[in-house]
């Protein structure tokens, strides 16, 4: 097996250096693309959250609106009964008596 003189082992290992240096380049661009797409991934999330958390806050106005209509009908509806329930009252206590 014949020696290498000394430059060439320099060499091989100046050769060997740089491919380590290509590959932790390359590891860090890598390794840079995936924290972004994450990043997107979160935001979108993030995003699609805030929107369904105002939807759900619209619906529960609506119904809160809804619950306050039934309500001030309902209410009505108790004060047109007890009219009712008090005219049939006089009614019946105005009415001769056989």
């Amino acid at each position: 097996m014949a020696t290498k003189s000394n430059e060439e082992r320099l060499d091989r290992l100046e050769q060997v250096v740089h491919v380590i240096a290509e590959d932790q380049l390359s590891l860090q661009k890598l390794i840079a693309d995936l924290a972004r797409e994450t990043r997107i991934g979160f935001d979108r999330v993030a995003q699609q959250f805030a929107e369904s958390n105002r939807k759900e806050e619209a619906r529960a106005r609506e119904t809160d609106e809804r619950f306050r209509r039934t309500d001030e009908r309902m209410r009505q509806t108790d004060e047109r009964i007890d009219k009712l329930v008090v005219a049939i009252g006089q009614m019946i206590s105005d009415r001769p008596r056989a």
